[in-house]
């Protein structure tokens, strides 16, 4: 009886032109933030998010070298939220904090096309070990590390302690990892996944340790 009385009152308010009253309204919730999203510059450029981790209470992403930056780059979602700004940059990875908690909630899993990986540690695999590549368009592509501490080339400039892998990678990678261990952030690679081809990463524990930031897992 009441709900019907609540619909006849709204529908007298319209036929006579008065405002109905305003319903109240609940606070949205913040959206998870985590390994696998997109990240862009105010200039739009372009990274994917590898891993979450935290210094403290002060949440951080693990991201790509695409949204590598001057210190303060501010960093924003793909519907134009914002993020927060970089910390840290180099020409194979770049550190954000997150400034806006409002938003954004940190979480500690990788969100890929098949499901959220979750993220247990950070052990690192040994050379020949087992390692997968997780990616937005290729899916999960796996195979084994091949080289450490690696020195690799580009026009920019050069990047040295990188892994090798013989994974191929194209454009949509995420994070390496090997089971629920976090391995490191994709930088680049040669050939193709039609032909076979070669990957680097940047290991994670190297980051962590120069940030002076614990992984988040979960």
């Amino acid at each position: 009886m009441q709900r019907l009385l609540a619909v006849l009152t709204v529908l007298l308010a319209c036929l006579l032109g008065l405002p109905a009253a305003a319903s109240a309204s609940t606070p949205t919730a913040p959206a998870p933030i985590g390994g696998g999203s997109l990240l862009f510059t105010s200039s739009g450029a372009r990274c994917t998010a590898a891993f979450a981790a935290r210094s403290g209470s002060t949440g951080y992403l693990i991201a790509g070298p695409g949204c590598s930056g001057s210190f303060a780059t501010l960093i924003y979602s793909g519907n134009n939220v914002l993020v927060g700004q970089v910390t840290g940059s180099t020409l194979g990875y770049s550190v954000i904090r997150v400034t806006n908690t409002i938003d954004w909630q940190l979480v500690g899993w990788i969100t890929t096309s098949a499901g959220p990986v979750h993220i247990s540690g950070s052990a690192e695999t040994s050379v020949g070990g087992a390692v997968c590549l997780l990616s937005r368009t290729t899916g999960t592509r796996c195979g084994t590390v091949v080289a450490k501490n690696q020195t690799i080339s580009y026009p920019e400039g050069v990047i040295y302690g990188v892994t090798r892998t013989n994974i191929c990678m194209e454009p949509g990678a995420i994070a390496f990892v090997s089971g629920s261990q976090a391995q490191g952030v994709p930088i680049g690679g040669s050939g193709s996944c039609s032909s076979g081809g070669t990957s680097f990463f940047q290991p994670i524990r190297g980051i962590l340790s120069a940030y002076g930031l614990a992984l988040l897992t979960g």
